[in-house]
């Protein structure tokens, strides 16, 4: 099942017994408009998206796994679908009622400033925000190997040399992100930013004979 539906009517209707498979994700899609932010402004959208990524999953999963009503499930997996950002790839009958599974448009989204002008570095906030949530609640589980590597430096540099960082990282997130799946493994997280330090961390370099 190689080939991605792009309409919940297109999909395969498969019978009982034949397992819904993973199709092969687009390695990136690019997401630069307000429909688009204002989709994955919402947090439990956030969350289908990382789920619907790994596998097929119909709202009454989801709903079962996130702890909400199947019609909340539902209501957002529309707005995504509509957004360009989710998509039905199979559908069963179960019980006469035809239940729609959904994955991502593609396996990595790609940012850029949305097309009304919408502050980029909100968005990158609002992702700061839910990898701190998600690093409490996996600390709550009592992981040992919760964090693999981290850190928080600073040092100073050109702009065109923070540039350049800032290209490598992006390289390394969207080669993690596109890492073929290994059934047998868990689900990992990676995050990072390179971001211009406060203005209290801006002291003058003293010149040379000062």
């Amino acid at each position: 099942m190689g080939n991605v539906s792009s309409t919940g009517d297109e999909a395969p209707l498969l019978p009982e017994g034949v397992p819904v498979v993973m199709p092969d994700l687009p390695p990136t899609l690019l997401v630069n408009t307000a429909q688009q932010y204002k989709a994955l402004g919402d947090p439990t959208r956030e969350k289908i998206l990382t789920l619907i990524k790994h596998q097929p999953m119909t709202a009454k999963q989801l709903a079962a796994h996130l702890g909400i009503a199947p019609g909340t499930a539902g209501h957002h997996l529309q707005a995504l679908e509509a957004a360009g950002l989710a998509q039905v790839v199979a559908r069963r009958l179960v019980r006469g009622i035809v239940a729609k599974y959904y994955t991502r448009t593609a396996r990595l989204f790609l940012f850029e400033r949305p097309e009304d002008g919408d502050n980029l570095m909100s968005f990158a906030l609002d992702g700061m925000t839910r990898m701190r949530e998600e690093l409490i609640d996996v600390l709550a589980d009592g992981n040992e190997d919760v964090v693999l590597g981290s850190g928080f430096p600073h040092t100073r540099m050109t702009e065109e040399r923070a540039r350049e960082f800032a290209e490598r990282l992006h390289d390394l997130i969207s080669e993690f992100a596109q890492d073929p799946p290994a059934p047998e493994g868990r689900v990992y997280g990676m995050a990072g930013i390179v971001f211009l330090a406060p203005r209290y961390l801006q002291v003058p370099a003293e010149s040379e004979g000062e």
